[in-house]
């Protein structure tokens, strides 16, 4: 918890910092999100995942030609595994940047961050969050409603109650519509 609060706190500064040398009006965004494609590898095993959903908020500040900077933070649902009993979810903290397309609908996107995980699986004592990044597209429907495609990755470790430990990596795709305002 003190690691996702210092990296949040340094977001917020770097985000403030900025935000003072911005020419254009920075804005907010929500966006709801389909979580497919999933896959739960822990050490050389994989684990099918069940669809699931994720909520995202972001604040964003145009930078310079076309780029785009901020923060967001997204709360994915916990999911089921597909064969095997219990539930998992993460929670990135991140960064992005954003690069519109010659001032068109279509921009590319990338996060870099650190996810918190919770995992409810038996024989599990804890579980810790590691790195997030996602890449991915979109496009501006209007001048307020978007939509996004990304590739997401979220690391995390497992502490089982014999004191053993596993690293975890979730991957999956996302689609998503949001606001800005």
């Amino acid at each position: 918890m003190k690691k996702t609060m210092v990296v949040l706190l340094v977001m917020v500064m770097f985000l403030f910092s900025f935000n003072v040398f911005a020419q254009a009006q920075s804005s907010w965004s929500v966006k709801l999100g389909i979580d497919f494609a999933s896959e739960m590898d822990v050490d050389e095993e994989s684990y099918d995942t069940e669809m699931g959903y994720s909520v995202t908020g972001e604040y964003i500040m145009p930078y310079r030609n076309g780029f785009d900077l901020g923060a967001g933070i997204t709360l994915q649902l916990d999911r089921d595994f597909e064969n095997y009993d219990g539930n998992f979810g993460f929670t990135p903290i991140y960064g992005l940047a954003e690069y519109t397309m010659d001032n068109g609908p279509l921009y590319f996107i990338g996060h870099l961050g650190f996810a918190s995980f919770r995992l409810e699986y038996p024989e599990v004592e804890d579980s810790s969050g590691g790195l997030y990044y996602a890449l991915g597209a979109g496009m501006y429907v209007t001048d307020h409603y978007t939509a996004d495609i990304l590739y997401t990755n979220n690391s995390g470790e497992i502490e089982y109650t014999d004191g053993e430990t596993s690293d975890a990596d979730y991957s999956k795709f996302t689609v998503s519509v949001g606001m800005r305002f």
